[in-house]
């Protein structure tokens, strides 16, 4: 018998989007066993999946967060871990992709809307959610800077209209 590697999916993405996905990912990893992990109401739509050998549920009701992660996992050891996203590129599932790096993995992949399935570095998670803080950061700064002036300066601006 085959030893069969485990891989985790985390459902971030629809289950009609899974449904396009699990062909890709059985086709790309095919001496895996798949594992999900889901939100609670996400269980019955998941037992749908043959592939998969079991179902975890996060134990959280908010999104997937690097702060909450499952206590299940402290202990377990994945070969990958796979994260769907809705779009192209990832873009806007950052904080999946962070929380993946709470479960002890030795390979993480981004599966797109087309069924591309690629790898991601521990690196290029932290590089993104990096550049994500510094975006937000300098979104800030800017924000205090410009209304400052428009504090002060825009009921200067009306009065001198309103004599006008």
């Amino acid at each position: 018998m085959v030893n069969l590697k485990n891989a985790l999916i985390i459902r971030s993405a629809s289950f009609q989007q899974l449904d396009k996905n699990f062909p890709a990912i059985e086709e790309a990893l095919p001496d895996h066993r798949f594992q999900m992990l889901t939100h609670e109401h996400g269980v019955k739509l998941a037992e749908k999946y043959k592939l998969l050998s079991k179902i975890y549920v996060y134990p959280y009701k908010q999104s997937f967060s690097f702060w909450r992660p499952v206590q299940e996992f402290k202990d377990q050891k994945f070969d990958c871990v796979i994260v769907p996203v809705s779009n192209l590129t990832g873009a806007g599932f950052l904080n999946v992709l962070l929380f993946s790096l709470t479960i002890n993995a030795k390979k993480r992949y981004i599966c797109n809307l087309i069924s591309d399935l690629r790898p991601v570095s521990m690196v290029s998670i932290i590089g993104m959610g990096t550049r994500s803080l510094l975006i937000s950061a300098i979104s800030v700064l800017v924000t205090v800077l410009l209304a400052v002036p428009l504090t002060i300066g825009l009921p200067m601006m009306l009065r001198r209209l309103k004599k006008k």
